[in-house]
């Protein structure tokens, strides 16, 4: 869990440690399986997924919104999403989703 003092929400997960390992194996299941491509943008990452994981995007997605809310996530299609975030947000966005994958 990372804390920032630069005025942007802190960057931290309110899931317990099993529940955080379950979730990036989650991601990575995702991920490995229908990712379409991951790139950098401005403030974040862009993700596509094939489009028969577009459900399975979403339903990750809802599910970071309750325990992260330092990330913000705005659907261009129903199987691409921008993850955003403030401040430091960009970069640890940058190593969850664009460094090779052993669990997001």
């Amino acid at each position: 869990m990372k804390n920032v003092s630069d005025g942007t929400r802190p960057i931290a997960c309110s899931l317990s440690p099993g529940d955080l390992v379950e979730r990036g194996d989650e991601w990575g299941a995702l991920l490995t399986r229908s990712l379409v491509s991951a790139q950098p943008i401005a403030s974040g990452v862009r993700l596509a997924v094939k489009p028969g994981a577009a459900a399975e995007l979403a339903r990750l997605v809802d599910l970071e919104r309750s325990c992260c809310p330092w990330m913000s996530f705005d659907f261009v299609q129903p199987e691409v999403v921008a993850i955003t975030a403030e401040g430091e947000g960009a970069a640890v966005l940058a190593g969850m989703f664009l460094q090779p994958r052993h669990g997001v």
